[in-house]
């Protein structure tokens, strides 16, 4: 019973101070779709052009500190970010060095093999190329999402010619 007490009290926890790395995050979240810190191992002058390279997937330069904030990972960073400041979408974070990502348009799987190809280009440049690496790829992605609007339009077509052709009937049958 108290374990059952204790999960419903974690998931109303307060939101990060803005103290905080991931408060920090979540508060320049409020004011547009690329949050910066200083403590970034990426500088100023790089994530400069990331309002522009984006697009619509958010993007958070991080500190190493982040990762103490809450356990499991640069992952687990994103996904609490993009809870706290409601992002809709994918969220991209480097914390330290280290990329992380969170979306609700692309399956986990598939993230997570994205955000490997990225950490591999990490290793031979750097982080913010990285970075816009792996937001090019979520770019690139079909997401889950999407709806297949084709087939909905052929569907309700279908529906509206098979209703015109069995009035047709009905009305031709009547003496």
């Amino acid at each position: 019973m108290l374990a059952i007490v204790a999960a419903l009290l974690q998931g109303t926890a307060d939101a990060h101070s803005p103290a905080t790395a991931i408060g920090r995050a979540v508060e320049a979240f409020g004011q547009g779709s690329v949050s910066y810190d200083p403590g970034s191992v990426v500088s100023d002058v790089e994530a400069g052009g990331f309002p522009a390279i984006a697009g619509d997937v958010s993007v958070a330069f991080m500190p190493a500190e982040a990762e103490t904030e809450i356990v499991g990972g640069p992952n687990a960073v994103a996904a609490e970010v993009a809870l706290e400041a409601g992002v809709d979408g994918t969220l991209v974070v480097i914390v330290g060095r280290e990329l992380g990502a969170w979306s609700e348009d692309i399956g986990d799987e598939r993230l997570a093999e994205l955000v490997s190809e990225a950490s591999a280009t990490r290793q031979a440049a750097s982080p913010a190329v990285a970075v816009e690496s792996l937001v090019r790829s979520i770019q690139a992605e079909p997401t889950d999402f999407d709806p297949p609007w084709g087939w909905i339009a052929a569907g309700m077509l279908a529906v509206a010619v098979g209703a015109l052709v069995a009035l047709d009937r009905a009305i031709r049958r009547r003496p």
